[in-house]
């Protein structure tokens, strides 16, 4: 019975993640316990609803609310970075970096989790928050991209 349900709530968690996951991929996950029932919500893309400094200063701009992160299976999330191009004034991606995060709340600077740049927090299903105290504070919201 156990058994069971441990691959009737494999093939749950299956259907949570993109398309490009592998079962293997959610099986490896979780017996390395980077995929758990916290950071299953937060499998997938979000695109940056607003970024609020500490003074309450909202510093995004249509440009930089295209960037888009996803998070996947294996402990990383990947981060793209908009800014304007001020000769042909048009928004475009000017980094893509890969971040860690861990089941805690913790993002780090980098995939290897040395470094804690921000806090996470699914505050519903469809908004994440994320809290940057690296490299300046602010709290930068994110809603999902379904």
């Amino acid at each position: 019975m156990k058994r069971f349900l441990f691959g009737l709530s494999l093939l749950a968690l299956l259907g949570l993640t993109s398309c490009g996951e592998s079962f293997e991929d959610i099986k490896e996950a979780i017996k390395n316990e980077t995929l758990t029932p916290k950071t299953v919500k937060l499998l997938g893309s979000w695109q940056l609803e607003s970024a609020v400094l500490p003074d309450g200063t909202d510093v995004s701009n249509s440009c930089f609310m295209q960037e888009v992160i996803d998070f996947k299976i294996d402990g990383t999330y990947i981060d793209r970075r908009n800014q304007m191009n001020p000769e042909t004034n048009e928004c475009e991606m000017v980094a893509e970096f890969v971040r860690g995060y861990d089941n805690e709340g913790n993002i780090f600077e980098t995939s290897d989790n040395q470094l804690i740049i921000a806090t996470y927090k699914v505050v519903n299903k469809n908004e994440l928050a994320l809290s940057f105290s690296i490299p300046f504070e602010a709290r930068v919201t994110y809603l999902r991209v379904n």
